[in-house]
């Protein structure tokens, strides 16, 4: 599909910067088909997509692979180190990290150059809902896009970390997403980038699995692995391995 004319004009320049796409992995493949056929399905294509991916054993560098992408192999250390390794790897000026349990609206790449034709905008995030949600499930969702929003509109940014944007240079000025941070990962960055430029929410909407979520129960996700973890992150700094080891939920 042909590239909408203000999506180049909007970062400056005749050429829009080259978008990579970044995608942690670990035994994925079961999710990966959908979140490629929303990939191909842009208004504005990305230039190249990452696999970054932790040792799965279900096949998913194969699907990755088959459906063009770049596969990254490495050690199970968690998505903030895949998401970190990606962006060592990838070419472009701009990198869009996507979950791979995630679909994104056709807009969305188009969405993000639109953004950074601010200057002052080094990354961003967009909304969340859930993928064939029920109705509790899309009410626990909106509170948290309501807080994600508000704390933002209050200087403190936040990203839920399923999908979101950095411009390269930023991201490697603030040294990446901190790894030793098991959760809450990606709000530190947004937070820490408020020092190099403004963080953004994008007022578009990236639908997402509600596995964890109905894996392990609503009541231990919500309180342990959201509140508790940000109130001593927020506390602290920190949010110690031996306090919160989120097990995968495939």
């Amino acid at each position: 599909m042909a590239e909408p004319a203000g999506a180049p004009a909007a970062v400056g320049g005749d050429v829009a910067p080259r978008i990579s796409v970044i995608v942690p992995t670990w035994n994925e493949a079961k999710y990966l088909p959908a979140l490629f056929e929303s990939l191909r399905r842009q208004t504005v294509p990305p230039d190249e997509v990452i696999v970054a991916d932790s040792g799965s054993s279900d096949g998913t560098a194969e699907v990755a692979c088959a459906a063009g992408a770049v596969v990254l192999e490495g050690e199970r250390r968690g998505p903030g180190e895949g998401r970190n390794r990606g962006a060592a790897a990838a070419a472009g000026h701009v990198l869009l990290f996507v979950d791979a349990d995630c679909l994104l609206p056709s807009n969305l790449i188009e969405s993000v150059f639109l953004a950074l034709g601010d200057p002052s905008v080094v990354g961003g995030a967009t909304g969340f809902a859930p993928a064939s949600g029920r109705w509790i499930e899309r009410s626990l969702f909106y509170l948290a896009n309501a807080y994600q929003r508000a704390m933002t509109i209050w200087g403190i940014p936040h990203n839920a970390g399923y999908c979101f944007f950095f411009r390269k240079a930023a991201f490697e000025a603030l040294g990446g997403i901190r790894e030793d941070l098991v959760l809450n990962e990606t709000h530190d960055l947004a937070i820490r980038s408020r020092s190099i430029g403004r963080f953004v929410l994008l007022p578009i909407i990236v639908e997402t699995s509600m596995r964890r979520f109905r894996t392990y129960g609503y009541l231990r996700t919500i309180l342990q692995e959201y509140v508790a973890s940000t109130i001593l992150y927020y506390a602290t700094g920190r949010s110690p391995r031996e306090l919160f080891r989120p097990a995968p939920a495939r």
